[in-house]
């Protein structure tokens, strides 16, 4: 028959071997890979998908760029800039502008398909850059040269052109 100390003593001999147990199971387990904190599948190996090389633009991306998208009532439209013309366009999907045709439209990769004058492309969406715009700065310039008048020089612009004075308005106020 046990006693109450020999019950207490067996208890304290199985707890004691659990902790020197799971004590040896934590180091061995690696709780910083295992930590269940860190979300499901954090620490698996992903084989991602090389990403492809970004594409060359061809000739018509030079004169065209993709600028914007909309989509109102169901519609995309889309903001094409042609450089050379400096002229902007709102086209909608499937639709035609000034010679420019749209279509094929992709969400995922934010492209379409552009058509102008025979020459077909794909366009991708321009991203904002955090370079700021340059400031134009203004320099003090000597004017320039008037056709068909005398060479401007420094002593010239410091005198003044004619010797006739404009004479002051005289106002003549009624007698009292």
């Amino acid at each position: 028959m046990y006693t109450l100390d020999m019950y207490k003593q067996s208890l304290l001999i199985i707890g004691f071997c659990l902790f020197v147990h799971s004590g040896m199971n934590a180091s061995s387990s690696q709780l910083e890979s295992n930590s269940p904190f860190l979300p499901t599948g954090y620490n698996t190996n992903k084989s991602e998908a090389p990403t492809p090389p970004p594409r060359v633009n061809g000739p018509l991306s030079r004169e065209i760029e993709f600028r914007g998208i909309v989509q109102m009532n169901g519609i995309y439209e889309f903001s094409l800039f042609n450089k050379k013309l400096n002229r902007g366009y709102w086209i909608a999907e499937n639709g035609l502008e000034s010679g420019i045709s749209v279509r094929n439209f992709d969400l995922n990769s934010m492209r379409i398909t552009v058509t102008q004058n025979g020459r077909t492309e794909q366009l991708t969406l321009m991203s904002a850059t955090d370079s700021p715009l340059p400031v134009a700065t203004s320099t003090v310039a000597k004017p320039t040269k008037l056709l068909n008048a005398p060479p401007i020089s420094d002593a010239t612009m410091k005198k003044p052109t004619s010797s006739r004075v404009i004479p002051r308005r005289r106002v003549i106020l009624p007698k009292k």
